[in-house]
């Protein structure tokens, strides 16, 4: 009986021990992981195991977050790798991200790893090769995870982070919400701990409006900042990759790591982003004699949201900046109707069938006949049937006037530049720094098919304010700004002007603390 005593003790304190150590890990900033490997105390497959576990623990059961979708199989391989190399050769100068684990959102091409895109349709199709910033990531010896669900096709339809191919995604704040979208599963996976970082991307508010739903920061960059090669594209005009991360210091040590040209994609030859320094430019007196322009537009569709965006401006002078109030024109309040969603319906089809014609053989090749195997999978109820309203959406793009229709042309080559004059007039006007909104009006909605009385929102469209950023191609930075009932976060969004992300994510930083 003694025996039994002294064991159980001496395994509690084991247990104490180790809860204490994943906590830890959990807790690290990627600075933190980076120095505990250069200096021995923290390995890269402790990391990338403890991830694992965090996964393994509640993903497919505990909270159920079903935020990722496939594992690397090679993960704790690749970490080994590392461990190896850095033993031989442990003075010298490692990459920012060396052995560190991350996520990407499933409409990321990934050699060797299903590329699904959230839809069962394509759950064979493997790539060949990584797309643009997976690539560069590795090759910065950072350890690529798992993929994570998302909105299928990059497309909510009213299901957020619902997929045909991964399912439900829920939200770890309140299992009984989900985590917006599209980037649903990216966000979920840090909030969740699954992992310390994860790509998304985002074409009208989905990096922006998960990361705000589950308390992570979610930047989306000014357009041309990071390559779109090998994603699945929805809209080529507004989609772009960004990250999410658990701090605004974190957020800036990945992007100086994925930012920058790639010849595949054009839109990245437009910016200078080699000037664009993100570590370098953070500053927590950023804000201070700023002049942030608080935009009223969005107001009223949540008093909860509303409360916590009016003690943001309230941090804000705490920091030391001054905030004026400005209300948009009209213009800026119906975006989709008026630019994101004909450009989109557009875009779509030739786009997407570019996208299919890389893929190997056995996979569709049109929309049409993707339309095909999908209406199949829809009246054989494979293990989860697409969302109708997103397949009806697919319906619809596949008789929509294509991209040399005289709307879609007057869109691109009047509308958006003149929105873009437009808005930095009124900034200039204002003599405002940024522009700042709740990211999103309302917080996380209920699931779909769950009950909850408790969701209150009064607005047309939650994700109004992001086709700011989207429509314009300016930069945006959602950080945490408080915590609703029912442990629901809210985020509010700091806007600038083309090229300006260095200084947007600074203010995030400031108004963050971290």
């Amino acid at each position: 009986m003694q025996l039994n005593k002294k064991f159980m003790t001496y395994w509690l304190l084991l247990l104490a021990a180790s809860v204490q150590a994943n906590d830890g890990i959990d807790r690290m900033t990627l600075a933190d992981m980076r120095h505990a490997l250069n200096s021995g105390t923290l390995s890269s497959e402790q990391l990338v195991q403890h991830y694992l576990d965090n996964i393994q623990a509640n993903n497919h059961q505990g909270q159920n977050i079903n935020a990722l979708v496939t594992l690397n199989e090679h993960a704790i391989a690749q970490a080994r790798k590392w461990d190896a190399q850095r033993a031989k050769n442990p003075t010298a100068k490692y990459p920012a991200l060396a052995g560190i684990p991350f996520v990407v959102k499933d409409n990321f091409d990934t050699a060797g790893m299903v590329t699904s895109g959230g839809s069962f349709v394509l759950r064979s199709s493997v790539p060949s090769q990584d797309a643009f910033t997976i690539k560069t990531l590795i090759e910065g010896q950072a350890i690529l995870l798992g993929k994570t669900n998302l909105s299928e096709l990059a497309a909510s339809f009213g299901w957020f982070g619902y997929s045909s191919f991964g399912g439900q995604t829920l939200n770890p704040k309140n299992t009984r919400r989900d985590a917006s979208g599209s980037s649903s599963g990216s966000a979920a996976a840090v909030a969740a701990a699954f992992a310390p970082f994860a790509l998304g991307s985002d074409t009208s508010g989905s990096i922006r409006a998960p990361a705000s739903v589950t308390g992570t920061v979610g930047f989306r960059p000014s357009l041309g900042l990071i390559s779109r090669s090998g994603i699945i594209p929805l809209s080529l005009t507004f989609d772009t990759a960004g990250v999410i991360t658990g701090s605004v210091q974190d957020q800036a040590i990945v992007l100086d790591v994925i930012k920058g040209q790639d010849k595949s994609d054009s839109a990245t030859l437009d910016l200078a982003s080699e000037h664009i320094q993100f570590v370098q430019a953070l500053n927590q007196s950023s804000l201070k004699g700023k002049v942030i322009g608080v935009v009223t537009n969005f107001k009223g569709a949540n008093a909860e949201v509303d409360e916590v965006f009016q003690r943001a401006q309230e941090t804000l002078g705490e920091r030391g900046a001054r905030v004026v109030s400005i209300t948009l024109p009209k213009v800026f309040e119906t975006l989709w109707s008026g630019v994101l969603g004909p450009v989109g319906e557009s875009e779509f089809k030739p786009q997407f069938e570019r996208y299919l014609a890389t893929l190997n053989a056995n996979q569709p090749r049109t929309l049409e006949g993707f339309l095909d195997l999908a209406r199949k999978n829809q009246a054989h109820n494979g293990p989860h049937g697409m969302n109708p309203a997103r397949l009806a959406g697919l319906e619809r793009v596949l008789k929509t006037d294509s991209t040399d229709s005289p709307a879609y042309i007057s869109i691109l080559s009047r509308k958006i530049p003149q929105l873009r004059v437009q808005l930095l007039d009124i900034m200039k006007k204002n003599q405002v720094d940024s522009l700042l909104f709740a990211t999103i009006n309302c917080p996380a909605s209920v699931v779909h098919g769950v009950a909850d009385e408790s969701y209150v929102c009064a607005s047309a469209d939650t994700y109004a304010s992001s086709y700011i950023a989207s429509a314009t191609g300016f930069p945006e930075i959602t950080v945490p700004a408080g915590t609703i009932k029912g442990n629901l976060p809210v985020g509010v969004s700091f806007l600038g002007g083309y090229g300006e992300d260095a200084k947007i994510v600074s203010f995030g930083y400031s108004f963050l603390g971290r």
